[in-house]
């Protein structure tokens, strides 16, 4: 019986390591690594809260109750200017807002004769029951005397996180810890991580999250963070690719409105931002306990669109090669 002839079989072997080494570049850029988040530095600086027929744009604070949730029921505040008297607007501090990279402490006498509390770099102090209450993020947190995390908030293409175990409030020579999460990295009770989104082109964003108090006349009561604005520093051209300019939001119907027709569903605090192929903002209609301004950019593959289409014709031609070259083996072996 006569062998089989093995020159087909090396040409075969030869065409095979051919189209491995053209295809494997092409398929490890197919599959691209997983992005970690990137650090912002800077400032976010706060679009100030504004309540106007019923509604509410903008950075506002809402308590939730002991037995309440994002959907209340909430402590009314009678100094608010909101005709919902559970949303209290904020404004921006001395800062312009919230600094992701650097403390803003709280002075060391953080309150006046009257116990106003007259920190005021993040937030402006505002009236709460006829005591003035503001906020600041400081090293060593004035209520447990536990060692907190440098305020950081990180981007991952559109998506916002953070560590904010540094946020506090004073009030009425009282101090409260706000952050998320908890110092020593907690998330006790209702307290809900940061979660936010931003537009990487205009830098437009939304952070929310929820921190139950500990200890103290609101033991178990908890704070919902609304704080909307622009972020202004470094570090987002390297969470995403560019994008094109977000539209200006409209108002949050207040408890009780009905959302306009094409409104987005509700969002709630640490719940994650979907994006779609539209450049838009969407303010979310709905109550403000649940209000996510959601930023919806174009979500870039970093991929060429050719490479798909490339990857699909080699496997085809290899799959048509590798079945003639069986052909061909077979008409050889009977043959012989």
């Amino acid at each position: 019986m006569k062998s089989i002839p093995t020159r087909p079989r090396r040409r075969l072997a030869r065409l095979t390591a051919v189209l491995g080494i053209i295809a494997a570049p092409a398929l490890f850029a197919a599959t691209p690594a997983a992005a970690a988040p990137s650090a912002l530095q800077g400032s976010f600086a706060l679009q100030s809260g504004v309540c106007s027929g019923g509604s509410v744009t903008g950075s506002f604070f809402r308590m939730i109750l002991p037995a309440g949730n994002t959907s209340g029921p909430f402590l009314s505040n009678s100094d608010s200017t909101c005709s919902d008297k559970t949303v209290t607007p904020l404004a921006p501090g001395t800062a312009g807002g919230l600094t992701s990279g650097n403390y803003q402490p709280q002075p060391s006498n953080a309150f006046d004769g009257s116990g106003n509390a007259i920190s005021g770099s993040v937030t402006r102090p505002v009236k709460f029951y006829g005591v003035g209450f503001a906020t600041a993020t400081n090293p060593t947190d004035p209520q447990t005397s536990r060692g907190t995390s440098r305020p950081q908030i990180y981007a991952n293409g559109t998506a916002l996180s953070g560590d904010l175990s540094s946020f506090g409030v004073t009030w009425n020579r009282q101090v409260f810890n706000q952050g998320a999460p908890k110092p020593g990295g907690g998330l006790p009770g209702k307290t809900t991580p940061v979660r936010g989104t931003i537009d990487p082109s205009s830098g437009a964003f939304v952070l929310e999250w929820t921190s139950q108090i500990v200890g103290g006349p609101f033991n178990n009561f908890t704070g919902l963070w609304h704080l909307t604005g622009t972020f202004r520093g470094t570090g987002l051209n390297s969470a995403a690719a560019p994008a094109n300019p977000a539209a200006t939001s409209g108002p949050t119907p207040a408890p009780g409105q009905t959302a306009a027709p094409g409104a987005a569903p509700q969002a709630t605090p640490g719940a994650q931002p979907v994006a779609n192929p539209n450049a838009t903002v969407t303010q979310v209609a709905g109550n403000p306990q649940t209000t996510v301004q959601s930023l919806d950019v174009p979500a870039a593959s970093g991929q060429p669109r050719w490479l798909l289409p490339v990857l699909v014709v080699i496997t085809a031609l290899a799959a048509a090669l590798l079945t003639n070259a069986d052909r061909l083996f077979s008409r050889r072996r009977g043959s012989d």
